[in-house]
């Protein structure tokens, strides 16, 4: 192997005194290195803002939700409470009623949902419903409920006139408004009685694996445990498709940059076609020729994607840590565009300019490989 990566390391530093050659193999160094680069910083944006997306979900949203098989109400909500207080005593639990009503003002009415929480002090409403009603603190609200109770009048709908006392912000990927009402009242106002429909855990030390572990404390009860990927799963399978899109969109610039690769190799071939017969004709197996194209192509992949690795991570921390990309204030959770690198993402996308350097390789090499000593003296 010390003789192919001899000649590999003479050929590569050999180029300088072929202009043309030496030119395509700058070119072949520069596309990798661009493609490299340019994924690099991509995947790092993608990653910054989907970070600050799972971050957001776990800030705001609920880690576990548990349940009932069937229908709406979970049968014996107090035994659920005090099991799961007995298994994970470090986790939030808030027992929960949902529902839609329509809310009123003076101005307007719209369908929200609401949802009684028995952590839940006062009446608040988030700032999606507050920009439709165009109402704040301190205004009243008519919420009427679908349910209905029998009056003199007739089956009319219940209804409760309340006070906002707080505007708090929208849950991720909401796109309706909605209510937030101490856990009593929301039960009058929906069920009429006292029901719990689910309950709702967080752990911020352990979000991600919440799920399971509530499965495993309430297994055999009869319920369903949602995780935080099952609760959020639409968004997050965007996400994971989003990566896979842009990197295979940006991805292409690698296999153009294979494709000049390829040709630089096979110029190197026909310019060292007598060394290579001779070689041949000296003993050198075809396999050694074949390894020697591999490395001398590598070797240009390696170079290349290094530089265009090292780049593209000083570019995105530059950008990230300076915030140059300012955003628009109240559009997104950031003020500038996150930049965030993860060793596995940039080893990733070297192993894959590396691959494409060696398939780019193995081609001519084999060529090489199988032609007869005496072709490269014929005309010689």
């Amino acid at each position: 192997m010390s003789a192919e990566l001899h000649l590999a390391r003479r050929y590569l530093v050999g180029l300088r005194r072929r202009t043309h050659v030496a030119t395509v193999t700058l070119i072949s160094m520069v596309g990798l290195g661009l493609g490299v680069l340019a994924l690099v910083v991509t995947l790092a944006l993608l990653e910054g803002f989907q970070s600050s997306i799972r971050e957001e979900i776990v800030a705001k949203a609920a880690h576990a939700r548990v349940l009932p098989v069937d229908g709406r109400r979970l049968a014996d909500p107090a035994r659920l409470v005090s099991v799961l207080q007995a298994e994970l005593p470090q986790v939030d639990m808030v027992q929960v009623v949902r529902g839609t009503c329509l809310v009123s003002s003076l101005t307007d009415a719209v369908p929200a949902s609401v949802a009684g929480r028995s952590d839940a002090l006062d009446v608040g409403i988030d700032r999606i419903l507050a920009a439709r009603l165009g109402i704040g603190v301190g205004d009243e609200i008519q919420v009427i409920s679908p349910r209905q109770r029998l009056t003199p009048m007739g089956p009319l709908p219940v209804r409760m006139r309340t006070e906002i006392a707080g505007v708090q912000a929208p849950e991720p990927g909401a796109e309706t408004g909605s209510v937030s009402l101490p856990l009593e009242l929301a039960q009058r106002l929906l069920w009429g009685r006292p029901v719990v429909e689910m309950i709702e855990l967080r752990d911020s030390s352990d979000p991600w694996r919440l799920g399971a572990r509530v499965r495993a404390a309430l297994a055999g009860e009869g319920v369903r445990v949602q995780n935080l990927e099952e609760l959020h799963r639409p968004l997050l399978l965007a996400l994971a498709l989003e990566r896979v899109m842009i990197f295979v969109a940006v991805g292409l610039m690698l296999v153009v940059a294979a494709l000049n690769l390829l040709c630089n190799v096979a110029m190197v071939a026909a310019e060292k076609r007598i060394d290579l017969s001779v070689l041949a004709g000296i003993g050198l197996p075809p396999a050694a020729l074949r390894r020697l194209f591999l490395l001398l192509g590598v070797g240009i992949g390696m170079v290349g994607s290094t530089v265009g690795a090292v780049i593209g991570v000083a570019v995105a921390m530059v950008l990230d840590r300076t915030g140059a990309l300012s955003l628009p204030r109240g559009v997104f959770v950031v003020s500038s565009v996150p930049f965030r690198v993860e060793p596995s993402m940039v080893a990733f996308v070297m192993a894959v300019a590396l691959v494409l350097a060696l398939a780019a390789s193995w081609f001519p090499s084999r060529l090489i490989a199988r032609r007869e000593p005496a072709e490269g003296l014929r005309y010689e």
